[in-house]
């Protein structure tokens, strides 16, 4: 295995890595949380400006279902990064309790 410096036989995992990727989706989910707030802030800055024709009035009955779409998937993404991160966290636990010696646990 290269690049490993952990035991030699048997399994290792490095769980302090694993907390340290959850920080990296905690940004990840932080940073899509603000560009689904300035999302927002775009369409409602910018919903009444479809102008008066009959592509604008066709956009104008369209639009609420694409907003509603594409804010739904947004948070979709948000929640699975937050899941995952949760995950990783839970996962480091346990990987870190079973490296403890059993007197400590």
């Amino acid at each position: 295995m290269t690049g490993y410096s952990g035991p030699v036989d048997g399994y290792y995992a490095a769980w302090a890595s694993l907390v340290r990727q959850a920080s990296v989706l905690d940004d990840l989910a932080e940073r899509a949380t603000a560009a689904q707030a300035e999302l927002r802030a775009a369409f409602d800055r910018d919903r009444h400006a479809l102008g008066n024709d009959q592509y604008g009035a066709e956009l104008a009955k369209k639009l609420p279902a694409m907003e509603s779409d594409i804010f739904a998937a947004i948070s979709a993404h948000i929640a699975e990064l937050e899941h995952t991160a949760g995950g990783l966290r839970a996962n480091a636990r346990n990987y870190e309790a079973a490296e403890q010696p059993s007197s400590a646990r």
